[in-house]
Parts: C-alpha cells; sequence; structure tokens
C-alpha cells in the first residue's frame, strides 16, 4: 500500500505546480491540487495481439496490402510474400489527469502515452473555460473532424477512415443548444494540421506541402435526438479549409487551398445500432490515413499543379444481445482521383471486418476482430500491381481506469 501511494504522488508530480494535501484514500485516483483545483487520475492499459496476411509495413500500423508476387519479382520476394506476420504490442497504453477548478470555471487535462515504445509523447493538452453559453478550449485535443467513423477496435483503422490527422493545437469555441427532444452541438476551431491533412507521397512529381500562414478553420455540428426506440441518435456534418503553399520541381511556394467535409448518422434501435458515413475532400486526401501508398494532395503535371480528390463512405451494424457481448461488422470503401495525373483510373481500397467486444470485468474488455482488404489500381503510385488484397486479425484486452 505505501508502495502504491508513493507511485501516486510521484505521478501526481508530473504536473508542474500541483502539491498533495492529503492521501488519496476517500476517492481512488483524485488527488488534491494547489489551490482549488482537482486533479483526477485516469488512463488505460492496451494489450494488442494482431496477425497479418499479406499486409504491408508494420503490423501494428497497416491497414493496406501487399502486391502479390509477379514473374518478375525475386525468389526471396515470392516466397514471402504472402506469409503471416505477428505483432505483439501494449504502445497504445496512455495515463492523464483531468483538471477542474470550480472557481475559475474551467477544466483541463493532460495526456501522454506511449506510442514510440518506451518515449512518453503528449497526446492532449488544453484548457476549457466555461462562459456560459459558449465553452472555449485552448491546447491541443482531437480535431473537430469525424475520428471515429468506424466500430474498428484496432489502433489502424480501415482504410478511408483512418485519418492521418487526430490531435492538434487549436482554439476552439463550442455551444450546445437545447431543441427540447434534441440537442444540437456546434463548434468552431482554429486548427493546426495542415501537413497532417495535405499528404505528399514518394512519386517523383508529387507535390509537398511547403508551409502555411494561417490555422486552418473547421466546423461541426452534431443533432442528439430521441427516436423512442432506444438511446439517442446521431447525425452531424463537418467541414474544413486547409490554405497550404506546395512546392515539387518547377513548381515553387505555389498557394493552394484544400477542402474537405463529412456527414454521418448512429441510430440505435433496442439491442441494435446502424451506422453510415461519408467524407470527401480536395487536396486533403490524408483524411483517408492509407498506411501505405497514398497518392499525394497535389501533383505536377506539365509545370501545373493537379489536385488530387477523395471520396469515402462506410455502413456498419452493431448488435449487443447482453450488457456483456456486442457483435458487429462494417464495410468500408475509399477512391481517389486525379485524371490528369492517371488518366482516368481510380486507386481504390476496399474493407470488410467483423468483430466481438466482451467486456470480462466491469473494467476490462476483449476484442477480437476480423478484417478482410482489397485494393485495386495503386499501380499508379507505385505498387506495381492492379489487384491485391490481405488479412488481420486482431485480438485487444484493454483495463480501464
Amino acid at each position: 500500500m505505501k508502495k502504491r501511494l508513493i507511485s501516486l504522488v510521484a505521478a501526481a508530480a508530473l504536473v508542474g505546480g500541483i502539491s498533495i494535501a492529503q492521501a488519496p484514500v476517500a476517492k481512488a485516483g483524485t488527488v488534491t491540487v494547489k489551490g482549488d483545483t482537482q486533479a483526477q487520475l485516469y488512463g488505460f492499459v492496451w494489450a494488442e495481439y494482431s496477425w497479418n496476411k499479406q499486409m504491408t509495413g508494420d503490423p501494428d500500423h497497416a491497414n493496406m496490402p501487399k502486391p502479390d508476387a509477379t514473374a518478375g519479382s525475386s525468389e526471396f520476394y515470392k516466397a514471402t510474400y504472402d506469409k503471416t506476420e505477428v505483432a505483439v504490442d501494449s504502445w497504445v497504453t496512455r495515463i492523464g489527469f483531468a483538471f477542474k477548478n470550480e472557481d475559475a470555471n474551467l477544466t483541463g487535462r493532460i495526456e501522454g502515452g506511449f506510442f514510440h515504445g518506451s518515449n512518453f509523447r503528449l497526446r492532449r493538452a488544453y484548457v476549457e473555460h466555461d462562459l456560459g453559453n459558449f465553452k472555449v478550449l485552448v491546447g491541443q485535443e482531437w480535431i473537430l473532424e469525424e475520428n471515429f467513423a468506424s466500430i474498428s477496435a484496432g489502433f489502424t483503422g480501415p482504410a478511408g477512415f483512418d485519418e492521418g490527422i487526430l490531435r492538434v493545437p487549436q482554439v476552439r469555441l463550442s455551444t450546445s443548444l437545447d431543441l427540447g427532444s434534441a440537442n444540437l452541438d456546434l463548434a468552431l476551431a482554429f486548427e493546426a494540421g495542415f501537413k497532417s491533412a495535405v499528404s505528399s507521397s514518394g512519386e517523383a512529381n508529387a507535390l509537398s506541402v511547403n508551409r502555411a500562414v494561417i490555422p486552418y478553420p473547421a466546423a461541426r455540428a452534431v443533432l442528439h435526438f430521441d427516436t423512442g426506440f432506444g438511446a439517442p441518435a446521431k447525425v452531424y456534418a463537418w467541414g474544413s479549409l486547409i490554405p497550404v503553399y506546395v512546392s515539387g520541381g518547377s513548381i515553387n511556394d505555389k498557394s493552394e487551398t484544400s477542402y474537405a467535409f463529412g456527414a454521418g448518422l448512429k441510430v440505435p434501435v433496442s439491442m441494435v445500432t446502424i451506422g453510415a458515413n461519408y467524407q470527401y475532400s480536395d487536396g486533403a486526401t490524408n483524411y483517408a490515413g492509407l498506411s501505405n501508398y497514398q497518392p499525394a494532395s497535389y501533383y505536377n503535371v506539365g509545370g501545373d499543379d493537379k489536385d488530387t480528390e477523395m471520396q469515402a463512405f462506410n455502413a456498419n451494424l452493431v448488435v449487443a444481445p447482453m450488457p456483456c457481448v456486442a457483435v458487429g461488422a462494417e464495410y468500408d470503401y475509399v477512391q481517389f482521383k486525379n485524371n490528369d495525373v492517371w488518366n482516368g483510373t481510380k486507386p481504390k481500397v476496399y474493407t470488410y471486418l467483423g468483430n466481438v467486444k466482451i467486456k470480462t470485468t466491469k473494467y476490462t474488455t476483449l476484442t477480437l476482430e476480423w478484417r478482410h482488404v482489397k485494393a485495386k489500381n495503386f499501380d499508379v503510385v507505385g505498387a506495381g500491381d492492379n489487384d491485391m488484397s490481405g488479412d488481420q486479425v486482431y485480438a485487444i484486452y484493454m483495463y480501464k481506469f
């Protein structure tokens, strides 16, 4: 018990200016800090086991298949391209503090994780002021754009909905309107994730982001309403406008304005939840989040810059026959278009997945998931194959505290 208390005190001391007023006995994980601020310790332990057959790159970060072996491939490549590879990691594990100061009418959060193995890295760090009808958030937080459109439990989501832009420094203004049987949440933010949203590639004629001069605006509206068939349903829409300067070859520091928008819904009906999501981008192709062969946002074609369009949609179904078990299925699709570069060919990815989530205790969950991924026409970005596919199986155990 003494070692546990010492560990908690040490963890709290990571947050600057904290002084322990009393031992956290009454409420586990809660400490009293300097002034009128209270801090709640929280986090989760994540253990992920994955088996990947003919998938590219690091199995922990894969949502794209490898090209099939061809007659011109080396003997080594033909012998190994379709083998299964396993990965076992706990690097998604996180720990954080949530703050609250009733006197100043504000809340905040500091959260970090172990994304790079033993290196502890900042994830979220913000303060949010409650001004009555509005809230103002300053710091690093999840982007306004939809990040959780897929029911997949894998850290790397399906192609099309594994946004390459996640948490960014921002200033956000938000409010909630009570419409009687419905609530409308509105938010406007100025975000700084332009280099993540507007992607480049290894192709010789691809343009890369050179700089940006202003944080880009993003807006979101979410309507929650009662249906009479279970939990409230949700309908949302978002949009972003991302001005950047791009360079490559004969094009030097040219201004471009990428944009993206999306919409979706989630409708619970008794033990069944139905969901669907759509997103489109012009220039900001990395909202798709492909782990390999990601098309560039802009290309140099004869001295002119040509933009790439992306559209993605998915549909999912979750059935929870009992409080401790949920079974889900989903279909994801993403397509890229740039006729000036690919002569009408459209690279595309299809993902099929199924999973089951089991609450093993009040605090722990075991998730088993299978994904089949199929990609077409990615020879235009160097994959050398027009039809490639792979499979993944995940087992994820999570303990939340």
